[in-house]
C-alpha cells in the first residue's frame, strides 16, 4: 500500500465508534412513568414525618390515636417499599413526594 492510497481500515482506528455500540443505545426510549402520588390519607403523616415531629405530637396534630398513627406510618412505609423510616424518607424524596407543603416549616423547605 502506497502513502497516496486512502486507508480502508478506518474502523480499526476508532473512526467509526458508532458501529461499536449496540443499536438499542440509539433507539428511542419510552417515556418514563412518574411514580404514583402518595395516598391522600397518608400525606399528612408524611408531612409530620418529614418535619421530624415526635409521634406523640404528630398524633395530636393529626387528631388520631397513637395506634392509628402507627398503622398509617406502617402503611406509608409499605407503599414506599421501605424497611425503616429513614429508607422511607429516602424513597419519598426519590419519588418527588417531599415537595411543597410537606417541606413547609422544615429547615430545607423554608
Amino acid at each position: 500500500m502506497s502513502d497516496s492510497t486512502p486507508r480502508k481500515d478506518s474502523q480499526a482506528h476508532g473512526l467509526r465508534l458508532v458501529d461499536a455500540f449496540p443499536d438499542e443505545l440509539f433507539a428511542p426510549r419510552p417515556a418514563r412513568r412518574l411514580p404514583a402520588p402518595p395516598p391522600p390519607h397518608l400525606v399528612p403523616v408524611l408531612a409530620e414525618l418529614s418535619r421530624g415531629t415526635p409521634d406523640t405530637v404528630a398524633c395530636r396534630n393529626l387528631h388520631m390515636s397513637p395506634r392509628t398513627y402507627s398503622r398509617r406510618v406502617a402503611e406509608l412505609l409499605e407503599c414506599l417499599g421501605a424497611q425503616s423510616r429513614f429508607q422511607g424518607g429516602a424513597q419519598a424524596v426519590r419519588r418527588g413526594w417531599l415537595v411543597g407543603a410537606c417541606l413547609a416549616g422544615t429547615a430545607e423547605g423554608g
